[in-house]
């Protein structure tokens, strides 16, 4: 079972007053903390990736901002983040809950060193996009598709492609799987394995247990999606893309056992590096660039070879 704490729910959630939580008036303010995420500006997420030092050199490499139209013509802002207009590499980065794609930039240079051109974009209801509802992965797993489909007409049918996601990013870059796009790998950072079980488990430590069904009624009917349909552990149901799965041993936002659960989903090639010391999407700063990058090179070495030789 997917385990995570009462400050995790808090944050996630966006914090909780017992008087809110009433029979009716609960339900709906709990829904639309779910779906109407207050995030961080571009401006305030460039703030903070500077004060963690992790924005490293990024305002000087050569970027090319575009939109692609995702689910139900939604448009979503992005950005290539070019290494080499000669390389046939590309990889998809997708960001985290109440972040923007400037939240993907600490990834960047572990990608460029490994010659990979980088496309980040903002999910829906976050950075620069339209207000909408957010579903922590359904709806944005639809939006992956559609950028997934842009970046081969956009750089040819021929390149090789993968995704890497953080926190809801994982599991977007996951979910997007059900769907049998032609992508070679997926790293999939601090992921959960299945939303409703994430968010009652929450909801039973805060001692609320007895609201996550009338939330999610209500995220049905008002928002239209069911928490259970954001579900990367289903997604993964004979899923043959080889997957690198990166979780911090001190998180307590999404417990690693998450990503153990998802590597057990999985059909195809799989490993599971679990970072002594990192709690919630601090594995890349725990480690540092060089052995973030080590991870993720040696994965990627390893899809050469013969599956006997893995």
């Amino acid at each position: 079972m997917s385990t995570i704490s009462k400050a995790a729910t808090a944050m996630m959630l966006g914090g909780i007053s017992a008087a809110a939580v009433t029979a009716g008036g609960g339900s709906i303010y709990l829904a639309h903390q779910i779906a109407k995420p207050q995030g961080k500006t571009l401006a305030q997420e460039r703030d903070w990736e500077i004060e963690q030092g992790l924005w490293e050199d990024f305002d000087t490499v050569k970027r090319n901002a575009y939109t692609v139209q995702g689910m139900d013509d939604y448009l979503l802002h992005c950005e290539l983040v070019e290494t080499d207009p000669e390389s046939r590499k590309y990889v998809i980065l997708t960001h985290g809950y109440t972040s923007n794609r400037y939240g993907t930039v600490k990834y960047i240079p572990t990608f460029r060193k490994l010659g990979y051109n980088c496309v980040i974009y903002d999910c829906r209801d976050h950075g620069e996009n339209k207000e909408t509802a957010c579903s922590i992965g359904n709806f944005e797993a639809q939006d992956l598709l559609k950028v997934i489909a842009d970046t081969y007409e956009r750089y040819g049918d021929d390149i090789e492609l993968g995704l890497h996601g953080e926190s809801m990013g994982s599991a977007t870059s996951l979910q997007v799987l059900k769907y049998h796009p032609k992508v070679r790998f997926v790293v999939a950072d601090c992921g959960f394995a299945n939303l409703y079980e994430l968010i009652r488990v929450g909801y039973k430590g805060m001692h609320i247990g007895f609201m996550t069904d009338p939330v999610n009624q209500i995220l049905i009917k008002r928002y239209h999606f069911d928490l259970k349909d954001t579900s990367p552990r289903d997604a993964l149901q004979g899923n043959m893309v080889p997957l690198c799965l990166i979780h911090g041993k001190e998180d307590k936002f999404i417990a690693p056992e998450n990503s153990e659960e998802l590597a057990r989903a999985t059909s195809g090639y799989c490993e599971v590096h679990l970072i002594d010391g990192a709690t919630h999407a601090k594995s890349r700063k725990v480690l540092g660039e060089e052995a973030y990058t080590k991870i993720v090179r040696e994965f990627l070495e390893k899809l050469e070879k013969p599956e006997s030789d893995k």
